[in-house]
C-alpha cells in the first residue's frame, strides 16, 4: 500500500507485531493469514503438515534400522524448526504495516483456527509414546548392558515371549530392565543357578572370564556363560559372579498374565527371584510392561551404538 496524504499507511506497535508472529508458533502460515496473505500462509502450512505426517507415518511402521530411524527422526526436526522459524521470520518482515483486513483475517477467524491447531496438536500422539530413551541404571543386565548404557525403546510393543528383554514399571515406580525367562501359565525353578521351564532345564556354555566394573563388590569379574532357555528363539550371554541364596528356586506356578524376569548378571540382579518388599520385582504383570529396547544409542563400548538392544 502507498502512503498518501489522504490515505496514511498504518502500523502495528512492536508488540503487536510479536504477538501476529508469534501465532505461527501454533501454527506455521497463522501469523501471514492473520496479515492477509493467504498463500504464504499456505507456503508453510502445506510443507509443516507435510513433515506432522512424516512423523506419524514413522510412528505407525517398522523401522528397518537405527540409522533410519534416528536419521529421519533428526530430518523431521530438523524441518520443522526451519518451518516454524521460517513462518515467525516471514511474518515479522511483513506485520509493519496495516493492510486492508478480509473477512478470514478476523480475530475471530483466527482464534477460531488456533483452537483447531491446539486440538490437532493435542490429539496427534507425541513420540515418545512410541520411541523414548533410557538408561540402564545399574549392572543387573551384564553382559548385555553395561551401566549407563543409553538405549531407545520402543514403547508400543506388548507380546513378551522367552528371552525378550523387556521394560517393567517396578512397584517402587522405578524402570527396571530384565529379561522374560517365564510366561504365565508355566513352571519356573532353577537349580544351581540353571532355568528350568516346565521342568526342562536351559543350556550354559562357558565362553570366558569378564570384569563387573562398578558395584558394591568393588573390583572383581565373573564367569561369562552362553545361555539357551527352553523356547527361546536364539540364546543370549549371562554373567556369573558368585555362588548366591537365588541359585535355587522352588518350582513357581506363573500365573496366567504375569511374566518371570531375570537378569544377566545372575547374581547381581534384583529380578523376580526377589520379593518386592526385597527391592525385586516379583513375579510382574504383563500390564507393567513399557516395552522393549530396541538400540543402542550410546555405550562406553562405542561398537554397541547403533546395535540391536533386544536380544
Amino acid at each position: 500500500m502507498t502512503a498518501t496524504a489522504e490515505n496514511p499507511v498504518r502500523s502495528r506497535s512492536r508488540s503487536a507485531r510479536v504477538g501476529v508472529a508469534a501465532l505461527n508458533i501454533l501454527q506455521p502460515g497463522l501469523g501471514l493469514l492473520r496479515l492477509g496473505r493467504w498463500r504464504g500462509a499456505l507456503g508453510w502450512f502445506v510443507p509443516y503438515q507435510l513433515a506432522s505426517a512424516a512423523l506419524i507415518i514413522l510412528m505407525h511402521v517398522p523401522v528397518p534400522s537405527f540409522v533410519t530411524l534416528v536419521g529421519t527422526l533428526f530430518l523431521i526436526l530438523l524441518a520443522t524448526m526451519g518451518i516454524l522459524i521460517g513462518s515467525i521470520v516471514a511474518t515479522w518482515r511483513r506485520s509493519a504495516p496495516i493492510g486492508r483486513s478480509e473477512w478470514w483475517t478476523r480475530w475471530y477467524v483466527i482464534t477460531g483456527l488456533a483452537a483447531l491447531a491446539l486440538a490437532e496438536n493435542a490429539l496427534s500422539p507425541p513420540i515418545q509414546t512410541v520411541y523414548r530413551t533410557f538408561y540402564a541404571a545399574s549392572v543387573s543386565m551384564m553382559p548385555t548392558f553395561t551401566k549407563r548404557d543409553r538405549l531407545i525403546a520402543d514403547m508400543r510393543w506388548r507380546t513378551p515371549q522367552i528371552g525378550n528383554i523387556i521394560l517393567v514399571h517396578a512397584p517402587m515406580g522405578e524402570t527396571r530392565i530384565y529379561r522374560v525367562a517365564a510366561l504365565g501359565g508355566q513352571t519356573f525353578a532353577m537349580k544351581g543357578g540353571v532355568p528350568i521351564i516346565n521342568g526342562q532345564a536351559a543350556t550354559q556354555s562357558p565362553v570366558g572370564q569378564m570384569a563387573l566394573g562398578e558395584s558394591f563388590l568393588g573390583k572383581t569379574s565373573g564367569r561369562l556363560f552362553r545361555e539357551h532357555l527352553p523356547g527361546e528363539q536364539g540364546s543370549h550371554s549371562i554373567l556369573k559372579v558368585m555362588s548366591s541364596l537365588q541359585d535355587d528356586v522352588p518350582p513357581l506356578p506363573i500365573p496366567v498374565g504375569s511374566v518371570f524376569l531375570l537378569g544377566d548378571n545372575r547374581d547381581l540382579a534384583a529380578d523376580s527371584r526377589i520379593p518386592v518388599d526385597s527391592v525385586g520385582v516379583g513375579i510382574v504383570p504383563v500390564s507393567a510392561i513399557m516395552g522393549r529396547p530396541l538400540y543402542f544409542l550410546w555405550s562406553r563400548d562405542r561398537s554397541k551404538i547403533g546395535q540391536r538392544a533386544d536380544h
